[in-house]
């Protein structure tokens, strides 16, 4: 027999507390806060983002629809025509299919580096959330170092300040790390009892590889017909010969359009992702150990409204994203194209300020698709109460954050690293076809490159998975604290002992404990 259904993050509905369970210890502890929060029902929210981004999907095809038939027909006639009659050949590749044994086996290794690294966080979260802290500054003092030995002295100065007063600030964030290594300790036992968590973060990947291959083949399909389109003729230098000079406006925003459809797209395979697992842990924050349980199948329940309902709330909050991402590569392609040192150097720093900005969001927006996951709510409704907890929990945000991304990310640079070692063992001990002593170092350079980008994105699957659960949690903590006292009140007394604000919600509630 199914539990009673009383809606929240699987059921995509409010959550509500069932009668007998809504008025337990009510002389000592205040009504939940979620109660007149949210809809009586569960209801599709931002349906112009969905939308918009369905019609953006739309162009993205038309585009390569037109593109694709003009390449087809540029590989009966290979050659671009000039003004003046000279003709251009275009480029051709060619693939090496003795890769796929190096590839399959690297994928193997990987998910096994990424697993172990998973289960060393179980066993031993308190040693890697202190060593990854101390490892992250000294990595930041070190790259300080080099930047000052090659005349980088603003940037390595401002990086060494940085390390040296984190490291200095030390006492400070150890007293934070009881509460990080609880609650990573809590998500790892949350992940083991609902695995469906990593099958959507693997599922999410293996989308995520497939769009990216073919965005890939789209700009270069795309690329290759707007060049051949572009106004070109030979025109004489200074210097008496002549250069091939070409109008590629046309080109330059196909190249913008498609690095926005590719940061979109990406960020909302991303945030489906967050999303549905957050839901999870949601059910389980808000369900497990009530009277009414948790539902089922938490896991399909999650994903089914994050691409439903709050779908649009998450192409929302991803445009934002998008856009930032996109004006920081028409700042970096200015910079890179611009022969004026003042723009190129403006270029620079205002391409700076927006990547610290777009750091900032992306935090914020972790926090605010949280609650979109548990609540249904719009992603304006969730930014601002995101902004309410930011203002009443922000420094505690951010360094629980800091902590938990240090272990995930020395994680990610281990099996990048061992990825990478893998590669240059394989090509120096098989020697696989693909293999030549003339361009030995080249070749050593890039499989060992592309080893480390797949152990990264292998180790990328438990990381979205914790780094969702943490988030999820935190923001359970500080909105609504109440219904942790209730059904697990082992936790909560443990997660009282290394956070006291646990025993208040954002806005001041006061739960009573022992």
């Amino acid at each position: 027999m199914e539990p009673p259904n009383y809606g929240g993050p699987s059921s995509g509905g409010p959550i509500h507390l069932p009668p007998d369970y809504a008025h337990e210890d009510a002389p000592l502890i205040p009504k939940s806060n979620t109660e007149g929060k949210f809809t009586a029902e569960a209801r599709y929210n931002d349906v112009w983002a969905s939308l918009l981004f369905v019609a953006n999907a739309a162009a993205f095809i038309g585009l390569n629809v037109y593109s694709f038939k003009n390449y087809a027909n540029n590989l009966l006639n290979p050659y671009t025509t000039l003004e003046d009659g000279t003709a251009i050949a275009t480029n051709a590749f060619a693939v090496d299919y003795s890769l796929s044994i190096l590839f399959l086996s690297s994928i193997a290794l990987s998910c096994g580096l990424a697993f172990s690294y998973f289960v060393l966080i179980q066993r031993k979260t308190a040693f890697l959330v202190k060593f990854s802290f101390l490892f992250s500054v000294f990595v930041m003092i070190g790259l300080a170092l080099v930047q000052i030995m090659s005349g980088s002295l603003f940037w390595g100065g401002l990086m060494m300040m940085g390390g040296l007063l984190v490291l200095f600030l030390y006492k400070y964030w150890a007293a934070r790390m009881p509460f990080a290594v609880l609650l990573l300790q809590t998500v790892t036992s949350v992940t083991r009892k609902y695995p469906g968590t990593l099958a959507i973060a693997f599922t999410g990947l293996f989308i995520q590889i497939a769009w990216s291959a073919f965005w890939i083949f789209s700009l270069a399909v795309n690329f290759s017909v707007f060049e051949r389109k572009s106004n070109c003729r030979i025109q004489d230098g200074d210097d008496g010969k002549g250069k091939l000079v070409c109008d590629n406006n046309q080109l330059y925003m196909v190249m913008i359009y498609l690095n926005f459809v590719m940061f979109w797209n990406t960020e909302v395979i991303k945030n489906v992702v967050h999303v549905t697992v957050a839901g999870v842990f949601g059910v389980y924050y808000f369900f497990e150990g009530s009277a009414a349980g948790a539902p089922a199948s938490p896991t399909l329940g999650s994903a089914k409204r994050a691409v439903t309902t709050s779908f649009g709330s998450i192409c929302f909050g991803s445009l934002l994203i998008a856009l930032l991402q996109t004006l920081r590569y028409v700042l970096n392609s200015m910079r890179s194209d611009s022969n004026d040192g003042l723009m190129a150097f403006l270029a620079m720093c205002a391409s700076c300020i927006l990547s610290c900005l777009e750091g900032l969001f992306e935090i914020f927006n972790k926090f605010a698709f949280t609650q979109v996951a548990m609540y249904g709510k719009p992603f304006t409704k969730a930014a601002r109460d995101t902004w309410e907890m930011i203002k009443d929990r922000g420094v505690d945000a951010i360094i629980n954050d800091s902590l938990v991304g240090n272990v995930l990310g020395m994680g990610t640079l281990l099996v990048a690293v061992l990825s990478g070692l893998y590669g240059y063992l394989f090509i120096k001990i098989v020697q696989p076809s693909f293999y030549d002593e003339k361009d030995e170092t080249l070749v050593i350079i890039v499989i060992v490159v592309l080893e480390m980008i797949l152990g990264a994105v292998m180790m990328s699957v438990p990381n979205n998975v914790l780094d969702s659960g943490v988030a999820t949690t935190f923001v359970a903590l500080a909105e609504d604290p109440q219904t942790l006292y209730r059904t697990k009140p082992e936790l909560y007394h443990a997660i009282a002992e290394t956070y006291p604000n646990i025993t208040r919600n954002v806005r001041g509630e006061q739960v009573y404990h022992d």
